[in-house]
């Protein structure tokens, strides 16, 4: 059974979807007026794992995850620019899926735009102003009334009255209520975008589209809302009030909410210059580190960035596909009769017997990708003590139980999307990029190599040693097996 901690409830409840076998599910897409930050990429890559590991559970999975293409925003930066609002929205979309597709991102069953869908948001509002939860100003601007919603704050656990203190009203302010929130705003400017609705030109504001745009795809009622917890008010809070108001069904029956990223324990803003672009990290590290890294705490936890912290996940995502590639290597040699019977190959073969119930019975506890990610931890542990034993052969037994490990790892890399990619590209990619980040060439690394193997058949073991301190201290890491030696990027925090 998978629990999870649902919002609403603010408790860990048994996750069971209103439709036998289905999965519903909304998920706040972005504003597309830039590139997309590292921050941002959290939910993207959190909400996949969700529905990747719903299908593995197997379940149908609906997921909808919105464009906000029409926004304040929107309209700055192309009046900025000298554009169109369509061509800055078009333009960042493409750029979204271009991040999400580097980031292996399974496209979601739905991708609706807001300008799309302006008759349905049109209707609802209708609804809206039908019911009495909505009124229209002189100026043809629609607001919500918060009040005539009774249970408004259910969500976010605030009351009315406490939202009431310190929220001011401006003299020429249109609405009844500080706390009202607009619905459809009325032209401003002959440039900005707008359509034809009962009250005149205008667009809609923030919060209704993703009430029109759930109910249209997902139904009155569906399974998850997902989101960052900076969504959770206003954002989700106004969602609940619309759709509630106007459909009077419980709008999503699990609300989560995935915690923030931090820079050096600071909030990550533009004011303070701290945004990382998430292909800006790629470029610098990998897609591969970024999903690690985002899915190593766990998804309510605050999530720290640093470059000790990244370098601490490079170090171990490298020793995960160091341990992936040794296996894949090992298993196409031939096997010498007889049998394993080490106790470094009963404890890793005891421990492959239990990991695929380990790290199901993580994921079914509201989705701990850190938990999981421990266990393979200690999974590539113990299969390093069972190969890197000293007088280590290589048996039927043992070429068996390196295969397992290698299934077990595939078929998590497809639930965690990580450990999925070729390992030797893989591990040539994490060095070229560090050569790169230090300023270093390959060609320069052999060399001191080969001046090393020379100086220790002359017995100079001196000046072998001051070789390998010296790339160490650049690091670089040496390891002799025989008569060869190998080199690897050593990250530390």
């Amino acid at each position: 059974m998978i629990q999870v901690t649902n919002s609403l409830s603010g408790k860990k409840e048994a996750f069971v979807p209103q439709v036998p076998g289905l999965v519903r599910m909304y998920v706040c897409g972005p504003t597309v007026y830039n590139f997309i930050h590292i921050g941002n990429a959290r939910p993207l890559v959190f909400f996949d794992v969700v529905a990747r590991y719903l299908r593995f559970a197997g379940f149908e999975v609906t997921r909808v995850m919105n464009y906000t293409d029409v926004d304040d925003k929107i309209i700055q930066k192309a009046n900025q620019e000298g554009s169109s609002s369509e061509a800055v929205s078009e333009k960042y979309i493409q750029e979204f899926q271009t991040d999400m597709r580097l980031l292996h991102i399974e496209p979601p069953t739905h991708q609706p735009k807001v300008t799309d869908h302006i008759t349905e948001i049109i209707s609802l509002i209708e609804t809206l102003i039908k019911k009495g939860h909505a009124y229209i100003s002189d100026d043809g601007e629609v607001f919500y009334s918060v009040r005539s919603f009774e249970d408004y704050g259910k969500l976010s656990k605030k009351r009315v009255d406490d939202l009431l203190v310190g929220a001011r009203v401006a003299p020429d302010e249109k609405k009844k209520d500080p706390l009202d929130f607009s619905l459809w705003k009325p032209q401003k400017a002959p440039n900005e975008p707008a359509w034809k609705s009962p009250w005149g030109l205008g667009r809609p504001g923030w919060h209704i589209e993703c009430s029109a745009m759930a109910i249209k795809y997902l139904g009155n009622s569906f399974d998850i809302h997902g989101g960052g917890m900076d969504l959770m008010h206003p954002h989700h809070e106004n969602e609940i009030a619309q759709s509630e108001g106007a459909t009077s069904a419980p709008f999503a029956k699990y609300w989560l909410h995935n915690n923030m990223l931090t820079f050096q324990s600071e909030k990550m803003s533009k004011s303070l210059g701290n945004i990382w672009l998430t292909r800006d990290f790629i470029e610098k590290y990998s897609a591969e580190l970024l999903k690690f890294f985002l899915i190593s705490g766990h998804y309510r936890s605050t999530l720290d960035f640093s470059e000790g912290q990244i370098k601490d996940h490079q170090s171990a995502l490298q020793r995960v596909y160091k341990t992936l590639d040794k296996a894949n290597r090992l298993i196409v040699l031939s096997p010498t009769s007889g049998g394993a019977s080490s106790a470094e190959y009963q404890a890793a073969l005891k421990f492959s017997e239990t990991f695929t119930n380990k790290w199901q019975e993580a994921m079914n506890d509201d989705f701990n990708t850190a938990k999981v990610l421990g266990f393979v931890f200690e999974y590539v542990k113990l299969i390093n003590s069972f190969v890197d034993k000293k007088g280590f052969v290589l048996t039927e037994d043992g070429r068996n139980l390196l295969k397992i490990f290698l299934s077990h790892m595939a078929q998590l890399a497809s639930v965690l999307n990580v450990f999925g990619e070729p390992t030797d590209a893989f591990l040539t990619q994490m060095k070229s990029l560090f050569l790169k980040s230090q300023g270093l060439m390959e060609a320069d690394i052999l060399k001191l190599i080969e001046e090393r193997i020379e100086a220790r058949k002359n017995k100079d073991f001196k000046r072998a040693d001051t070789i390998r301190d010296e790339l160490l201290q650049k690091g670089i890491e040496l390891m002799d097996k025989g008569t060869q030696t190998e080199w690897e990027a050593k990250f530390t925090g």
